[in-house]
């Protein structure tokens, strides 16, 4: 088993079977507890794929472990129910978990702040669309939502600020899975406020989520592991 988890292609097998199988469970069996142990298990994976393969320095390391078990008690509270008390608690670990990742791709080198602003730009219409789209039904949860969104997009930006500090593959890797984790919270965003069934939200919540946490720690991971860049030279 421990060999499995050194070697990506293994890896990524394992985490497909797991994701398909707690995509299944979450449609069609009974949350309790079939749910708590596929979800929980899906992400414990990779958080030990993780711990095996990083080559990041202590203070990083733990930066990410302390963001993908915020992840796993996030999902906790929001697979077992939708009170006001579960969801709040569930969203204020996923802006945590968000808030860590953001530290963890911040680099000290200085930025041009002209060569962001289409970037802004994009930030700033994603947040008026889907604020729109929910705002009648937001009530008490305006502020939270507004903010949430805005830990989305200083993710994103975060992200994109990888560009000239990491290998290539590294940041493309983090940056999709930045972007789909926005599409993941967006279609929530829009299942919770605006409508229950919106573009499928049963699938495709989970299908960007899952994809979005294999590719932002596989990204991190290439950043300083350099076995696995081996792996992809003697794949190709």
């Amino acid at each position: 088993m421990h060999k499995r988890f050194k070697n990506l292609t293994s890896f990524s097998i394992l985490y497909l079977i797991a994701f398909v199988i707690d995509t299944y469970v979450k449609v069609n069996v009974v949350a309790f507890p079939y749910r708590y142990i596929t979800k929980t298990f899906l992400i414990l994976i990779l958080l030990l794929f993780y711990i095996i393969n990083n080559k990041d320095e202590k203070r990083k390391r733990g930066i990410v472990i302390i963001a993908l078990l915020c992840f796993i008690a996030g999902d906790l509270f929001l697979i077992g129910g939708t009170t006001k008390i579960r969801f709040g608690v569930g969203v204020l670990l996923f802006a945590i978990a968000k808030v860590l990742y953001a530290i963890r791709f911040s680099n000290k080198q200085d930025f041009d702040v002209l060569k962001l602003w289409p970037f802004l730009v994009f930030g700033f219409a994603y947040m008026c669309g889907i604020m729109l789209m929910v705002y009648d039904n937001l009530g008490d949860y305006f502020a939270p939502a507004l903010l949430y969104l805005f830990i989305v997009m200083m993710l994103a930006q975060f992200a994109f600020l990888r560009k000239k500090e990491v290998n290539i593959k590294s940041f493309w890797l983090v940056l999709i899975g930045v972007l789909l984790s926005m599409f993941s919270d967006s279609i929530t965003l829009l299942k919770q406020f605006h409508d229950p069934k919106v573009l499928y939200n049963h699938y495709t919540i989970m299908f960007f989520y899952g994809l979005s946490q294999y590719f932002i720690i596989i990204g991190l991971l290439y950043e300083n592991n350099k076995s696995l860049l081996k792996q992809d030279k003697n794949l190709s």
